[in-house]
């Protein structure tokens, strides 16, 4: 991938978050209108106030409450979900800036797609990280970087 353009992607995915309407959030998850507009006030979750007071919710933000809602299924309180659903956001957002530091493109191996993670250690640059989806699961291969795939 062209790294100029993997920055510019980069950049956005962590500085934009597209924004739903409430009713949007509420189909999605199941979660009634008047629950979000309570969790809301309990400071729960959050939302953007939009053009003629409108709520807007991030998709992250709309994760969370599906987090939520899951937990409450389970039998947890609604402050219990609430923590959980946090830790889980935080969980995500560290993963997602994984993703994006690591990527450095896509290939196939043994007939499968795989991201290149780059280098596996980054002051050497022997080694390259694959990461192989298959209908199994996904698997680490490290490959000499003189045999870049």
């Amino acid at each position: 991938m062209d790294k100029e353009f993997q920055h510019k992607l980069a950049q956005i995915m962590k500085n934009n978050d597209w924004h739903l309407g409430i009713g949007d959030v509420a189909t999605a998850t199941g979660v009634s209108q008047t629950k979000l507009r309570y969790w809301e006030s309990k400071g729960y979750i959050e939302s953007i106030q939009g053009k003629g007071q409108n709520r807007k919710f991030t998709y992250s933000m709309l994760m969370k409450v599906y987090q939520m809602k899951l937990l409450l299924d389970q039998g947890y309180t609604l402050s219990v979900a609430a923590q959980k659903a946090e830790s889980k956001s935080h969980e995500l957002k560290l993963l997602k800036q994984v993703l994006f530091d690591r990527f450095e493109g896509m290939a196939t191996i043994d007939g499968q797609p795989a991201v290149n993670l780059g280098y596996l250690d980054d002051n050497d640059k022997k080694s390259i990280l694959y990461a192989v989806v298959s209908k199994e699961g996904t698997k680490f291969k490290v490959v000499p970087a003189e045999n870049k795939i």
